[in-house]
């Protein structure tokens, strides 16, 4: 060992090692030692301030809408902006105060904890004004038109009425509370629910406002055009041999019948055809519920149903005679004449009819015609069928001895 100290080139090493220890002492201190460049801070423009307060007492009626955002941190990941908008709010906190206009600080949360966080400003004013409740009836506001020639009716609204709570500076200015219906092109009855708007006496909306309910259900009638025309019964087949029909009654006379106009406009002045009425196995008294057939694009008939009464007794026989035969379709260059079987003119006829006794015994030659049609027939002979044509058709008709033709003579006129 003392040989190794004694040793110059031990003094050496030593030495050198050091001088080493040293350059890296000093080196590492400096380096620990220095300051980092200072970070520079990053802005966010027009972020929106919400308030925080009481909703159901007051309303917010002046704040400042929008703040900058200053960011500072040595993280160059925060630096770039790099937060998700819907991890962090700015905000003013008013939940404990009352009407009026108040300064308040504005806070923030959501950014992490090592970035510097600033707003300008910081500290902003707002008012709030206390709520008022207000009611008012619902008003329908009818757009568009409904199809040609329909009719829409007054609106049933439920509810009513509404409330509407507002800013105390607004109460006067709440005119109406509305819901908008579509009409256009409607044909039928609208029943639909539609939302509420509160509105100013100018019909803007006043935007804020809160109406309780929200929607309404409202029905508007629409009416097609429409006529009252009497109702025909439809009567098929005769009743049976031996009876007869010697009243028959409607518990309605005529219908209200709806559809398009032209329609409409073309039915006013004819009947309208009622349910048909089988007589083949009718022989004694009947009320029967029938159902009123729709007709081609007629909308609605009202009433729907019918109610028939029906009288049914046996059948008596009534002679009729000395009933004028009428020709009718006779060209007005011809002339015709009726032939008996011998080859005598003759102008009358006479058979037996078959009916109800209450019927019969009203019976007059004035309520019915024996009519032969020659219409388009040239001069000559012919057997023409007879045809009878009673007032009351459904209650009368003729024998089976009756006449079913005669013999005409047509010729021409002479000049």
């Amino acid at each position: 060992m003392d040989k190794w100290l004694n040793s110059h080139w031990f003094a050496r090493a030593v030495a050198l090692l050091l001088a080493i220890m040293t350059w890296m002492i000093v080196n590492l201190e400096a380096e620990q030692t220095t300051t980092p460049e200072a970070s520079q801070p990053t802005f966010i423009d027009s972020v929106n301030l919400h308030v925080r307060y009481d909703t159901d007492r007051y309303q917010v009626v002046k704040q400042q809408r929008t703040v900058k955002v200053a960011l500072e941190s040595n993280n160059p990941f925060y630096r770039h902006n790099f937060f998700p908008e819907d991890s962090w709010e700015v905000y003013v906190d008013a939940t404990s105060l009352g009407k009026g206009t108040h300064r308040v600080p504005v806070q923030y949360k959501g950014f992490p904890d090592e970035v510097k966080v600033g707003i300008i400003p910081n500290i902003v004013e707002i008012t709030l004004e206390e709520k008022k409740t207000v009611e008012r009836e619902v008003s329908v506001e009818k757009l568009g038109q409904v199809a040609l020639g329909y009719t829409a009716g007054e609106p049933i609204v439920k509810p009513f009425r509404a409330l509407v709570r507002v800013p105390e500076s607004q109460v006067n200015k709440v005119a109406a509370v509305k819901a908008s219906v579509d009409l256009e092109g409607a044909t039928s009855a609208i029943k639909t629910t539609v939302p509420l708007k509160v509105v100013d006496k100018s019909g803007n909306v006043i935007q804020g406002a809160d109406v309780v309910p929200l929607t309404v259900e409202v029905n508007i009638p629409v009416t097609s055009p429409f006529a009252k025309v009497p109702i025909k019964l439809n009567l098929t087949n005769e009743l049976p041999n031996g009876y007869s029909l010697a009243s028959m009654g409607m518990n309605v006379e005529e219908v209200t019948v709806y559809g398009p106009k032209e329609v409409i406009d073309g039915i006013k002045s004819n009947t309208y055809p009622g349910p048909e009425i089988d007589l083949g196995n009718i022989t004694s008294d009947r009320d029967i519920e029938l159902k009123i057939p729709l007709m081609d694009n007629i909308v609605k008939v009202e009433p729907e149903y019918v109610t028939v009464s029906l009288k049914v007794v046996p059948s008596t026989t009534k002679r009729l005679d000395k009933i004028p035969i009428r020709i009718s379709g006779l060209s007005e260059s011809m002339e015709a004449k009726v032939l008996s079987t011998d080859g005598q003119e003759m102008s009358t006829i006479g058979f037996d009819v078959i009916g109800a006794p209450e019927v019969l015994n009203q019976l007059g030659h004035e309520d019915l015609q024996v009519v032969a049609d020659v219409s388009n027939m040239p001069a000559g002979v012919y057997e023409v069928p007879l045809n009878y044509i009673f007032n009351q058709s459904e209650y009368i008709k003729t024998s089976a001895s009756a006449p079913k033709k005669v013999t005409i003579q047509i010729t021409n006129k002479q000049r």
